[in-house]
Order: C-alpha cells, then structure tokens, then sequence
C-alpha cells in the first residue's frame, strides 16, 4: 500500500506486468512465429550420446508410449496434465488462461531450439533448464504470470505421473519395470517394487525401444534425457486417449 500527501492510506499498487501484457493478437502471432520456426528448424548434424539419440518427437513417440505402456501409468498422467489445464483455467479465467496456453506453446516451440543446441550434452539437465527458462518467460511476457506460480503448475504436472510410475510398477508382479526412477526416488522404487535397480538386468537396447524381455532395464526416464519431447508427450498422450488413437493398454504407438 502507498501513502498520499497527507499521511493516509492509498490504494494498493497495481501489478505492473497486468498491464505491460501484449494484446492478444499479438501474443497469438508471436506463437504462430514460434511454431513455423519449430517446424521448419534446420537438422543438427551434431554427436548425440547414446542415450539422448532422438532428433524429432517422431521418433521419440515409440519410446515414450513404451514407457507409459501401463494402463494406470496412462491414465494418471492423463488426470496429472488434465488437473494442471483446469486448475489454470480456474484460477486464471478463459482469456488469461489462453495467454497463458500461447506462452506455453511458443515456449515448448523455442526448447525445441534449445533441445537441438544442447544436444551434446551427455545430461538432459541443460536442455531442462533451457526449457523451464522459455516457457516461464514466454508466460510471463503473454499473461504476466509470475515465474514461481508458472514454475509451480509445471512442477505439479509430474505429481501424479511419478505416482504411476511407482503404483503401476507394484501392481504388475513379475515385470520389471520400464525404467528406474532418479536418484532422489530410488527408496520409493526400493520399497514399492520391492527390487533392486540395476541388479542383474541388461541395459537398454541401443535404439532405445524395450522389447519387453524379462530383465530388461531401461536406466534413464526419458524426462531426464529429452525433457522437451517428454512434455510435448504428455500433452500427446492426454490427446490421443481422448480422441481414441492410442488404447489404455497400448504397448506402442501401433497399439
């Protein structure tokens, strides 16, 4: 609160990023900008570690669908993106909520940029934090959002899917499961899946798809290797079981 002349109480300061944002249409052409540059971005020729080999989400699709190949880890990703849009569009309202989607969209576009820079890199942890700066700044341009609650929403979203990842893991006894967990959660995978990470498994095969084989371990969550196209393929995920192309029971993108 301010004071005026007098001594007295004044109104409160209004936010000022509420009133510096761009119209609508303008935010809408820069997305349609961001989304032509992703689309006609040139190949990179650079050395990809094995385990970050994907170049285009094409590719990458497989790999994804086989790592979310469990009913229960589908649908609580599903319910993860789906409470994410909807505590937004709660929260904020329809029109601050679609300046808030075009910010999304033009940010995961440029991390495609930024995916295609860092793709040396041996860690996806560069592309991440390259990701998580566009679309947090592209949402704070577009709706003024702040970057806390932006990062927050973003952060919410992988709540539930890490959930799946355990739950469905324990309730399918016998299989192994896709991939481990980070660090950070190897005392929930110790205790849900009541195994041993990298005990007596075979890595993953050099293209980067499981064959299902008993054993068979992939080391690394595809969120931790390609953060960009992992969430783009949340959003393809929640997409393609709305609309019916990829059953709940879907080893693969072919069904």
């Amino acid at each position: 609160r301010i004071r005026n002349r007098r001594g007295g109480a004044g109104a409160p300061v209004p936010a000022m990023a509420s009133t510096h944002r761009p119209p609508l249409h303008i935010c809408a052409a820069l997305t349609a900008v961001c989304v032509a540059i992703a689309l006609h971005r040139p190949a990179v020729a650079a050395a990809r570690p094995p385990s970050r080999s994907f170049a285009d989400f094409e590719s990458f699709w497989p790999l994804y669908v086989q790592q979310h190949s469990l009913t229960t880890t589908k649908l609580l990703h599903g319910v993860g993106t789906t409470l994410v849009v909807l505590s937004i569009a709660v929260r904020l309202g329809a029109a601050s909520s679609l300046r808030v989607g075009l910010g999304l969209v033009s940010g995961i576009c440029l991390s495609l940029l930024g995916a295609d820079a860092t793709a040396s890199c041996s860690s996806g942890l560069p592309e991440a934090a390259v990701m998580v700066s566009l679309i947090v700044g592209a949402v704070r341009l577009y709706s003024g959002l702040p970057p806390s609650q932006t990062a927050a929403h973003l952060a919410c979203g992988y709540v539930l899917p890490w959930a799946a990842r355990c739950s469905a893991s324990s309730a399918t006894a016998g299989r192994p499961s896709n991939f481990t967990l980070p660090r950070s959660s190897q005392v929930a995978h110790f205790f849900v899946e009541r195994n041993r990470p990298f005990a007596g498994r075979r890595p993953l095969a050099a293209s980067g798809v499981s064959s299902g084989a008993p054993g068979e371990w992939c080391t690394r969550p595809a969120t931790f290797s390609h953060p960009t196209f992992s969430l783009i393929g949340d959003f393809a995920l929640l997409g393609s079981l709305l609309t019916g192309r990829l059953p709940l029971n879907a080893t693969s993108p072919a069904g």
